[in-house]
């Protein structure tokens, strides 16, 4: 067989490749190619498609994307391990926090706040593994888990989804992007080079299978992690760094000739010169490694520069290594001893075929099911989504750094202190299921939006992660495309910006394909005096804000004055439908609920496009443009709806099943 065909690149992508370099790649240009015309680094199946959110005024084509607060800058986004995770769950989820961080880390912004969207079948060994690895990775590197949410389904039996978020703040003057210049020298800082993570990137962009390999899964070290992240933040804010990229996908080869790309330069590399863990190690092992807790710079070509890194690394004790330097010729060159091994424009080794994905029929909307209320009733306390998660958040570290305001993480909402600008940043990472892939969307973006909203929180931008199964499925292709036109039409709806993203594809086995994941985070800000806190009692009254359950920007904006104008205590209507929100949201106070309503269908309607608003007893709320109705009230020691009766002990027995 020959060496492409084994690195997995089709023959149509082979064809593509020797077109445009005019000559057959030799074997070792073969396994860059490998690398970085696979979906993971070239996102062939969705570059022509994801560029037309609304963005305004935001960075391009970086690591991540920002909201400005004041005179700084907030970096975040959201990636997936989900491959990684289906064969090494611990390993996984370390290092995509790990791979995340670095994203953040790039931009010389300081990591302050961690998000995971966790995904699975059922508690037993993905689920094990990847929350051990969230906990001890997360909680040694400095940054609060602040939030996250965990599903559990069916169709994710041996696909667990694992979306991770991180955010970080940097001043606006201080910002490091990733353009190299010309006459810079190339560095390589952090741990040695080995061959774990080998082919990360094309083991991402195939289906999952029994040949999937473990080497094909990095190493974290939440240590080196720490020293890495107060080293590149000093090297980052000096005058002789030109540029900054992280090593993640394709560790060398990416950062490196992105680098080069995005500066409109040319670059040589020498891979002897970099510092490795085993002798012999090939060349092609060198550039396609995933070692973790490595960063690559772009510095000035000075004695001064030079003498600034050694100094930085020995203080952090952390090793480097002079790897390369860039040219004028726009060319991506590698040596080793001497010898070159390899002479591709960067164009072409950068910029993939991108496919143009055709539109199949539209799917259709399951038909709700019409069970009697008491029967919803117990679907509902016996689904593992409606027990609390608790004893999952618990393991991770909420308050590190002592930013964090509030993280109640059954309720989503994270929100911490920013002393940089003297402001509040509150976060949520959310992910519908169970619908057509635009319901999907849109029910995810109003969720994040109104959650942020009940707390006084304006929201300012988003972040996607877009899981489905294998792009050459022509529904795969509609879903996708869905996706992105609601997501689109969503954004500039409300002129939120979708700052940063990352699509993963090819999620599937033999036996099972993930139907399709729209995960998305959102961030807003708020001063001290808008936060809206959450603290229920006993005779509060309830009301449903827009009891007809209609929505546009109008609405919701309306919507959106009246909350912050009232400041009344106030939450949306998630996945568990208005009496399972309004059960989560009262048994944290140990209280119960007596509520009655005209249309029987919103009890457990999941998303309503309404809130929940809670009003102390004998106060009359404000007038609103948007209908407000009296439903009920809160009581000491039951759950009453329509003539059903509960007693909150037996809910909490339900609601407290798992982690006992």
């Amino acid at each position: 067989m020959e060496l492409y065909k084994k690195l997995n690149i089709s023959d149509f992508l082979y064809e593509d490749i020797i077109c445009r370099l005019k000559r057959k790649p030799n074997d070792f240009e073969t396994y860059l190619f490998s690398a970085m015309h696979s979906e993971h680094c070239g996102y062939m199946h969705s570059k022509n498609y994801i560029k037309d959110f609304y963005n305004k005024n935001n960075h391009k084509d970086e690591n991540a994307g920002s909201i400005k607060i004041k005179d700084h800058h907030l970096f975040f986004k959201i990636e997936s391990h989900n491959h990684p995770c289906a064969i090494e769950p611990y390993q996984g989820s370390m290092t995509g926090i790990g791979g995340i961080v670095r994203d953040i880390l790039a931009l010389n912004a300081r990591p302050i706040a961690l998000m995971n969207s966790i995904k699975f079948e059922n508690t037993g060994y993905h689920f094990q593994g990847v929350v051990k690895g969230i906990s001890d990775y997360g909680n040694s590197i400095g940054a609060a888990t602040i939030s996250g949410e965990t599903i559990f389904d069916e169709a994710f039996k041996d696909l667990p989804i694992v979306n991770v978020f991180a955010a970080g703040i940097v001043k606006k003057d201080k910002i490091k992007l990733s353009k190299a210049k010309k006459d810079c020298l190339i560095v390589l800082l952090g741990s040695k080079t080995g061959v774990d993570g080998l082919n990360g990137a094309n083991f991402a962009s195939n289906p999952l299978d029994e040949n999937s390999n473990r080497q094909s899964v990095q190493i974290g070290d939440p240590y080196t992690k720490n020293k890495l992240i107060e080293a590149t933040l000093k090297i980052n804010s000096s005058k002789n760094t030109i540029a900054c990229q992280d090593l993640g996908a394709s560790g060398i080869l990416s950062s490196t000739s992105e680098m080069a790309y995005k500066g409109n330069v040319g670059i040589e590399l020498y891979l002897e010169k970099v510092h490795t863990q085993i002798p012999n190690i090939k060349p092609s092992e060198i550039m396609l490694s995933e070692s973790q807790e490595r960063m690559a710079f772009a510095i000035k070509n000075t004695p001064k520069a030079i003498e600034e890194i050694e100094k930085i690394a020995r203080e952090y004790e952390l090793e480097y290594s002079i790897i390369g330097k860039t040219t004028n010729d726009k060319h991506y060159k590698v040596f080793y001893n001497n010898e070159l091994l390899g002479d591709i424009e960067l164009e072409i080794l950068c910029n993939p075929y991108g496919y143009i994905l055709k539109e199949g029929k539209q799917n259709k909307k399951p038909e709700n099911k019409n069970l009697d209320l008491k029967r919803q009733f117990e679907n509902l306390i016996q689904n593992k989504n409606f027990s609390s998660k608790a004893f999952i958040y618990e393991q991770f570290d909420q308050n590190v750094k002592a930013r964090t305001c509030f993280s109640q993480n059954d309720n989503m909402i994270g929100i911490q202190y920013l002393k940089e600008t003297n402001s509040f940043v509150g976060y949520i990472i959310h992910s519908a299921l169970g619908d057509t892939a635009k319901n999907n969307v849109k029910n995810t973006f109003l969720h994040c939006y109104r959650s942020l909203v009940s707390c006084g929180i304006e929201p300012k931008g988003l972040t996607n992660c877009l899981n489905f199964s294998n792009p050459n499925y022509i529904e795969v292709q509609n879903d996708f495309l869905e996706t992105i036109e609601t997501l689109k039409n969503l954004s500039f709806e409300y002129k939120l910006p979708v700052v940063s993203g990352n699509v993963s594809f090819y999620n599937e086995t033999k036996e099972n394909k993930l139907k399709p994941v729209t995960t998305l985070a959102f961030v807003g800000c708020a001063n001290k005096k808008n936060i809206i806190p959450f603290a229920l009692k006993k005779d509060y009254e309830i009301y449903l804000l827009n009891p007809n359950d209609q929505t546009n920007f109008k609405i919701e904006n309306e919507m959106k004055k009246y909350i912050f104008k009232n400041k009344y205590i106030t939450c949306p209507i998630g996945s568990l439908g208005l009496i399972g929100t309004l059960i989560k949201k009262s048994l944290f106070y140990n209280l119960g609920f007596e509520i009655n309503l005209e249309n029987k269908e919103f009890y457990f309607k999941p998303y309503l496009n309404s809130y929940l608003i809670f009003i102390p007893k004998g106060q009359t709320p404000e007038k609103s443009k948007i209908p407000l109705c009296y439903i009920g009230k809160l009581v000491d020691d039951k759950i009453k709806f329509d003539n059903l009766s509960y007693d909150i002990e037996d809910i909490k027995k339900h609601y407290q099943k798992f982690g006992n």
